[in-house]
C-alpha cells in the first residue's frame, strides 16, 4: 500500500481554532496533538494543571498552541476562556471537552 503524503489542504482541520479543555494530560493531551497534526491553526489548551499544560503547548509549538488556566467547573472562567480565544483568534470552531 502506497503512503499518501499529506498537505495542508488535505488536512481535515486546516485553519480551524480549537479549545481543548482538560488538554494538559491524558485523552485531552492526545486530542490536542491530534488536532495539531490535522492542521488546526491554533490549539488553546485549557486546564488547571499549569505546568503540564504549558509543556503540552511547548511540545506542539507555541506559535500554534497556547495554554490558559481554566477550571471548567467555574462558569466565569469558561466564559473568559471562550471570549479571550475569540478576541485573540477571531473564532472558535472546535470545542473539545475531555
Amino acid at each position: 500500500m502506497a503512503e499518501v503524503s499529506s498537505t495542508k489542504s488535505s488536512l481535515r482541520l486546516a485553519g480551524k481554532v480549537a479549545i481543548v479543555t482538560g488538554g494538559a494530560s491524558g485523552i485531552g493531551k492526545e486530542t490536542a496533538h491530534l488536532f495539531a497534526e490535522q492542521g488546526v491553526r491554533v490549539v488553546v489548551i485549557a486546564d488547571i494543571q499549569d505546568e503540564l499544560g504549558k509543556q503540552v503547548a511547548e511540545s506542539i509549538g507555541t506559535h500554534r498552541c497556547t495554554y490558559i488556566h481554566c477550571d471548567v467547573a467555574d462558569e466565569v472562567q469558561v466564559k473568559n476562556l471562550v471570549q479571550s480565544t475569540v478576541d485573540t483568534y477571531g473564532q472558535v470552531i472546535i470545542n473539545y471537552t475531555n
